[in-house]
């Protein structure tokens, strides 16, 4: 009996080390180990990896029973690591190889997003900074005694991260802009700041999202080549790069009086343009039109935004970069060309070429920025405003002296215009006079002066209308009469064709047929 009491109590007491030696973690924590016995032998760093005594390296996962001797281990249920949508975790190891000096950036190690602490000890998981970031939207089995985990929800103090809130954001690149990564780790880059060239495309970093892969590929620091393509949206590592968004939609700058605070506009340098001509004074306002293309962006932003914020990614909108650029080249462009136009125009000259103005400035400005692959579009100048109101007095003077002078310029063009007309036709009257002449001089030379003479003769008297009754002698009047005109009218045309000859036939002298040969009729 009494044995069997000792069995019964004996197994009492098992059943109790039994139910109190296996152990839970509540829903949605996970469980810190702390043995209490074990060889330190084999370990080598304050998380155990070996079994040692001390904080474990493993974790329990929720809602699971675990065998674990309370007198043996010791079972601490703490919060599961979560990132919120929209959001990334940046990842410190407590524990781990010791990273060389140059290193600032740590060696990956594939652990299962930080979870599988076990491995990423075994395989050399450097202490610090790690490349790889926790995505958004999820909780994670992380051991809080080897890693600390940086979320929107945990940052505390910026400078000792040297991260912001922005910075645990996704990047997400809007419509008609392009992202320029810098990244901040990597070989060095070409230091020829002439040539102001940027980073090759490295293959296989998956929109610089895997930074391992490219430094382990080649790439340099500074700004790269490729670029983020809008719409999409990426989980980029602040501690590797940050990112510049660089508009590449047409954007429309302003040359005017701010009013207030307007330091995030890409114009915020210009002011309104005054130009000194001659001693006077004279403002307009002005407008440009520039589109930055994305292959252009890269250089952009390697000569006028590397320099910012290097610490962290900052704010990814800042327009910094693109204000640097419009202030540095477009600015200082137009800048120059009027001072040039204040050295080469008369004050009402300049007042008068606004048009000129504008077109030599939009070609300026179409050079200045091509050489950094910026388009340009249309320049656009308001009304000349002197501040002299005699000036445009005098303007109007001068307009009017010039009025009156187009004015007498086309009167005096429409009178020389008259003039030639008058010409041309009295040109073309003595051409219809001398052709038939040279018509005739033209046949006298083929058919002979006599034959052609006798054709016109007859011509003409074929023309000629006779009187029907002769009253008189009308044998005389038949022999005399038509002899005679025949004689003259053949005279006439034989000295017009050719004037030098002597004359053959006969003339008349007071109506009287004078000495010498008569003709074959009166034989």
């Amino acid at each position: 009996m009494e044995f069997l009491i000792v069995v019964v109590v004996i197994a009492a007491v098992a059943g109790v080390v039994w139910v109190k030696s296996h152990q839970s973690v509540p829903t949605g924590k996970i469980g810190l180990v702390y043995k209490r016995f074990g060889s330190l032998k084999n370990e080598k760093y304050p998380v155990r990896v070996h079994g040692g005594q001390g904080v474990q390296v493993t974790t329990l996962q929720a809602d699971r029973r675990y065998r674990l001797p309370p007198l043996l281990y010791r079972v601490e249920a703490v919060d599961r690591t979560h990132v919120p949508t929209g959001t990334i975790g940046l990842v410190i190891a407590k524990v781990g190889a010791v990273p060389s000096v140059e290193e600032t950036l740590c060696r990956h190690v594939e652990c299962d997003y930080f979870q599988d602490g076990r491995k990423f000890l075994l395989r050399g998981g450097q202490m610090g900074k790690q490349p790889m970031v926790l995505p958004g939207g999820a909780s994670y089995d992380i051991n809080p005694a080897l890693f600390e985990v940086i979320t929107v929800d945990t940052l505390g103090d910026e400078e000792k991260y040297e991260v912001t809130r922005s910075d645990l954001t996704d990047i997400s690149i809007p419509e008609g802009a392009t992202g320029v990564v810098i990244a901040k780790h990597g070989e060095s880059p070409d230091e020829d700041e002439n040539t102001n060239t940027v980073g090759p495309v490295v293959e296989g970093h998956s929109s610089f999202q895997k930074p391992w892969e490219f430094l382990a590929n080649g790439g340099r620091r500074g700004a790269q080549a490729e670029t983020l393509s809008h719409g999409g949206v990426y989980r980029i590592n602040p501690w590797f790069a940050r990112i510049a968004i660089i508009p590449t939609r047409e954007l429309t700058l302003e040359w005017e009086r701010k009013e207030g605070e307007y330091t995030d506009r890409f114009d915020a340098a210009l002011g309104q343009i005054v130009v000194n001509v001659e001693g006077e004074r004279i403002k307009f306002t002005m407008s440009q039109i520039i589109r930055i293309p994305a292959k252009a962006a890269p250089r952009l932003v390697r000569r006028f935004g590397e320099d910012t914020d290097m610490t962290g990614l900052g704010d990814v909108q800042s327009p910094t970069p693109v204000q640097r650029f419009v202030a540095r080249v477009l600015g200082r462009t137009v800048e120059g060309y009027f001072h040039s136009c204040a050295s080469e125009y008369e004050v009402l000259r300049f007042l008068e070429s606004h048009n000129e103005v504008r077109m030599e400035l939009e070609s300026r400005v179409a050079e200045a920025l091509g050489e950094w692959g910026v388009q340009a579009g249309r320049t656009t100048l308001s009304d000349f405003e002197p501040e002299n109101p005699e000036l445009d007095q005098r303007r109007r003077r001068k307009a009017e002296e010039r009025d009156r002078q187009e004015e007498l310029g086309y009167q005096r063009r429409n009178a020389e215009l008259e003039e030639e007309i008058r010409r041309i036709r009295l040109a073309t009257d003595e051409i219809e006079v001398a052709l038939p002449v040279a018509e005739i001089k033209a046949r006298a030379e083929v058919l002979g002066p006599e034959f052609v003479g006798m054709k016109e003769v007859m011509g003409e008297l074929a023309k000629m209308q006779s009187p029907n009754t002769y009253i008189g002698d009308v044998g005389a009047a038949g022999s005399i009469v038509p002899t005679v005109i025949g004689q003259e009218m053949l005279r006439d045309t034989l000295k017009s064709l050719n004037p030098e000859q002597p004359p053959q036939l006969d003339r008349r002298k007071n109506g009287q047929i004078e000495s010498g040969d008569r003709p074959d009729e009166e034989e």
